[in-house]
């Protein structure tokens, strides 16, 4: 287990937390109070180290060698003090209290040093390089799995210094490696799998050769990463004075990692790579990634020239590099000037090894750790290592947890990571990296100095526009910046500020903020929109976004709260347009026509109209409109359909009676009777007046499209008639005589003008006698005072109800009779076969009532024979036992059996009576009972009471007679009744 404790006080005095220079810079620069500021010297430095007592077995216990650390798994290297020999590989889960893992390794190091410790990231697969102290050997390296004390020398891998790995994120468990990567001190790259099982390694594959055959060439540095949600990875080696990417996109199912230098080593495919100017005959490469995150975020390269670093790329990038980037954190001292120092004063001044954190770099000196920022290259932290703890060997960063480690021979230390982003928007505001600094400031307080000094630098390089929407999200006070702007010639600044400042001010109790800076804009609006000299375009322009602000929520809800005033301020600027858009929007509509009609402004007053919904204005100011401009008033009132009651809107049409006036009110009536189908007998009798004076022709048309159904007709016969007969429309006055069936004053006045409509006249009557005397009025009408005997014959083609008889009293005595032979003739015809018809016909009545005597008499004599085992045909008891009827078609029924049978098929008048009928029989017969002698009278009554319930219940056979004639009428009546029987 692993106990944590803070340094010593005897180690304290070498710590250094340097204060980053910038601060003081981005201060001045921004006039911000370095007092107030959070960057004071008592703040909590950013890296801080505290000491790791391991519980380490006495046993075990020597000096570090090596130390690595992965997913909580601490595994070290201890070599026990001398004279002793022993090596032992400890491993410590860091979070809980458990013995640690031990294996003594000195039997398998014999005649070899270890060269370095690799541990892949589940922290279960140990790899151990080793390097000949003596010529004759063969560099190896051993395998070890966390679960059990065997170790494995990998004989595949004599002779190869293996100097890094790049173990396998994607593929690799606890118990496999999964294809890894080994790079070696001549620059070899192989691909092989370590397994916990196999002996050995399931292959060996060479894949590449950094080397090209040299003798040293080591790869200090190997990673390997795989393109988040994709199957494209790459591939990152360091060697002592390149870096080099390479890149691939694999299949799905593809595991081994050859296929991605296969494009390289065919040389269809040209890595990517980048050079240092290096003193240096080794390089460090580390990766950042955020904890438990497998695709790294960061690179950073430790060469002769510095700690280069950038970003990775995190997606399926179509470009060649991965690597973005290329910063440089140069070394203390100039490569040139390092050549000049002694071995000694040039190994301390170069770091040995480095970690990445987010912000930051951690180098590691032989003697000491700095701490510098990767985005301003200022030191924060610096610490100096006594002697007494040992010397550094180096320092190592858990990747899934994120912390950081160092150990020298004697001791173990961590270092906690305190709001390393404190300082980073400082550090971009210093730069001129404004939204890097906005996402990195933090509070409130410092987000508003970066916006401040955006806006600054804004209006500095004359953008307004920028400054005013910056300045908006501010807490600075409202008229120090109205200031920077108000003066300006374009008002798009001020006019922005002001909108942005009104949609983040809350709408509730700030009704004074809101009033100025309502009525600010739309003062600003308006006065841009009517600017002396404005452009049409640019007038279109402000318009657009003067409406699209008043549509806004809250101005919508602050103008109806406070419509007078805007409509004042509106009205000084004389701007008719948006007035009346104004009283449209807070449906003031009354004001706007009233202000058109004043300016004589027609058509505008008639759009206002149609744009507005309370019928009640037309009614008011359509007379006034419809004067000026009928056509387009009429036009609009169609356009409204059913909105109107047409009875209240004629009175405001007749007011001018000028043909266009006339004519336009025509139309609109057509459109409503025809169109929207009025039925209103005041608007069909205005459209028939119209028509009788101003277009006759037209009335007939109307009158026979509504049809010759008095019940059915809209306008008022009398009227109609009374208004025709004024304007002397004469075959509608005949039309209309018809329809109240007048017709003798209908041929009066068809006879006036049209003979053949005098004649159509007279043929209308259902009464043949009607018929007959108009016929004969036209027949005096055309033979009075002409006595023309060919038209008066003529006519009795034409009607037949007419005859020679009925014509001749209108002719004078002296007529000749020659002239009158043939329809005489025709006529006589006639007769003679009328009465041969009739004659026929009584034949045949005489023959059909001797028939019909006949019959009668064969019934009389007809009888019927009952015997004992007849049945009742209702019952299927015997007949004879109760009183019977027997009917003509055979059926026989009980009395009692009849009644039941008929009684339910009366109609109601016919059972009422029955139901009389036998109550006074009843009657009777207790009579009859109580008195001694039966009286004649009496017994005449109650024969009589029976003869007449016998007519009801026996008038006809049940079966023959009264179900045929009820068949179709449906069984159940009251199906309701049935329903709750059935309940």
């Amino acid at each position: 287990m692993a106990a944590y404790s803070d340094s010593s006080a005897s180690e304290k005095p070498h710590i250094t937390v340097v204060r980053p220079k910038f601060l003081q810079t981005v201060e001045k620069s921004n006039n911000i109070d370095a007092s107030s500021s959070n960057n004071d010297d008592s703040e909590t430095p950013i890296f801080s180290k505290r000491k790791i007592m391991l519980r380490i077995p006495d046993q075990y216990k020597g000096d570090f060698m090596h130390l690595t650390v992965s997913k909580n798994w601490l595994v070290c290297l201890l070599a026990a003090p001398a004279p002793a020999t022993q090596i032992t590989l400890l491993r410590f889960f860091l979070l809980r209290a458990l013995p640690p893992g031990a294996i003594a390794l000195e039997k398998y190091l014999a005649g070899y040093k270890i060269a370095n410790l690799f541990l892949d990231y589940t922290g279960h697969h140990m790899l151990i390089s080793l390097t000949p102290k003596s010529p004759g050997l063969l560099a190896d390296f051993l395998y070890i799995h966390a679960t059990g004390p065997k170790v494995r020398r990998i004989e595949k891998f004599k002779d190869h210094e293996i100097t890094s790995v790049a173990f396998n994120r994607e593929y690799g468990t606890e118990s496999s490696t999964g294809p890894i990567l080994l790079g070696t001190n001549r620059g070899l790259i192989f691909e092989t799998e370590l397994t916990l099982e196999a002996e050995k390694p399931s292959y060996k594959k060479q894949v590449y050769d950094l080397g090209l055959g040299r003798p040293k060439y080591p790869i200090n540095g190997l990673e390997f990463l795989r393109v988040p949600n994709t199957n494209q990875y790459l591939i990152i080696v360091a060697a002592p004075d390149y870096i080099f990417t390479f890149q691939e996109t694999l299949r799905s199912d593809e595991k081994s990692l050859q296929s991605i230098f296969t494009g390289y080593v065919n040389g269809t495919q040209s890595h990517g790579f980048e050079t240092a100017k290096t003193d240096l005959n080794y390089s460090v490469l580390k990766l950042y990634a955020q904890p438990g995150e497998k695709f790294a975020s960061l690179w950073g390269w430790l060469c002769g020239s510095g700690i280069r670093h950038g970003r990775i790329a995190q997606s399926s990038i179509t470009t060649e590099k991965f690597l973005l980037g290329d910063d440089l954190v140069p070394l203390d001292k100039d490569i040139e000037q390092r050549k000049h120092l002694s071995s000694e004063e040039r190994r301390l001044s170069v770091p040995v090894s480095f970690v990445l954190t987010e912000y930051h770099v951690l180098l590691m000196y032989p003697d000491h750790i700095k701490g510098i920022c990767l985005l301003n290259q200022q030191v924060v932290y610096e610490e100096y290592f006594h002697e007494q703890m040992g010397k550094l060997l180096n320092i190592v960063r858990d990747p899934f947890t994120g912390s950081v480690y160092v150990y020298t021979e004697k001791m173990l230390f961590s270092y906690k990571i305190c709001d390393e982003h404190r300082h980073v928007w400082q550090i971009y505001l210093g730069k001129g990296l404004y939204d890097l600094a906005e996402a990195h400031a933090g509070d409130d307080k410092n987000k508003n100095l970066v916006l401040e000094s955006k806006a600054q630098a804004a209006i500095q390089n004359g953008n307004y526009m920028a400054a005013a929407e910056i300045l908006a999200d501010t807490n600075n006070a409202f008229e120090e910046v109205c200031l920077k702007f108000i003066d300006l010639q374009d008002k798009h600044p001020i006019i922005t500020y002001l909108r942005k400042r009104l949609d983040k001010l809350p709408t509730e109790n700030n009704e004074e903020q809101l009033m100025v800076l309502v009525t600010w804009l739309v003062d600003l609006y308006l006065t841009e929109i009517n600017y002396p000299g404005r452009s049409k375009v640019e007038k279109e322009e402000w318009q657009i976004a003067y409406d699209e602000f008043m549509r806004q929520f809250s101005v919508v809800k602050f103008v109806r709260a406070n419509r007078a005033t805007i409509h004042k301020l509106i009205a000084q600027h004389a701007d008719n347009h948006n007035l009346a858009q104004f009283a449209i929007a807070n449906e003031d509509y009354e004001e706007v026509v009233l202000q058109h009609l004043a300016a004589e402004k027609y058509l505008d007053a008639l759009n206002i109209l149609r744009k507005q919904k309370d019928p009640e204005l037309y009614y008011k100011y359509c007379p006034i409109i419809m004067e000026f401009i009928p056509h387009e008033t009429i036009e609009v009132l169609k356009s409204q359909g059913r909105k109107f009651q047409v009875t209240k809107l004629i009175p405001t049409l007749i007011t001018i009676d000028t043909p266009l006036h006339i004519a336009e009110v025509t139309k609109y009536l057509e459109y409503c009777i025809y169109n929207l189908c009025e039925t209103n007998t005041s608007v069909h009798n205005y459209l028939v007046r119209l028509y009788a004076q101003h277009q006759p022709p037209k009335v007939i048309e109307y009158l026979e499209t509504e049809g010759h159904d008095a019940s059915l007709v809209h306008y008022d016969i009398n009227y109609a008639l009374c208004v025709c007969l004024q304007f002397k429309v004469h075959e509608a006055c005949v039309f209309l005589y018809c329809l109240l069936e007048l017709w003798y004053d209908a041929l009066d006045v068809a006879l006036r003008f049209d003979m053949a409509l005098a004649k159509a006249t007279a043929s209308k009557p259902k009464d043949e006698e009607t018929k007959s005397e108009l016929w004969l009025r036209i027949v005096c009408h055309e033979i009075e005072g002409t006595n023309d005997v060919k038209k008066a014959l003529d006519l009795l083609n034409e009607c037949n109800l007419l005859r020679i008889e009925d014509l001749l009293p209108f002719f004078s005595d002296f007529e000749k009779i020659d002239d009158f032979k043939e329809p005489i003739c025709k006529a006589l015809k006639v007769y003679n076969q009328k009465i041969q018809e009739l004659q026929h016909d009584m034949a045949e009545c005489t023959k059909q009532s001797e028939r019909v005597q006949n019959d009668l008499e064969n019934i009389r004599e007809r009888c019927l024979i009952i015997e004992s085992q007849e049945m009742c045909n209702s019952c299927d008891t015997y007949l004879l036992v109760k009183p019977f009827f027997v009917f003509g078609c055979g059926h026989k029924f009980h009395a009692d059996c009849l009644e039941k049978s008929v009684v339910p098929h009366l109609i109601s008048e016919e059972s009422r009576k029955l139901t009389m009928l036998k109550q006074q029989l009843e009657s009777m017969l207790t009579q009859s009972a109580a008195m001694a002698e039966n009286s004649k009278e009496l017994q005449k009554k109650r024969e009589k009471l029976k003869h007449e319930i016998e007519e009801i219940v026996a008038a006809d056979c049940p079966y023959c007679g009264l179900m045929i004639d009820t068949i179709d009428q449906p069984f159940v009546e009251d199906w309701d009744q049935v329903n709750v029987d059935w309940e």
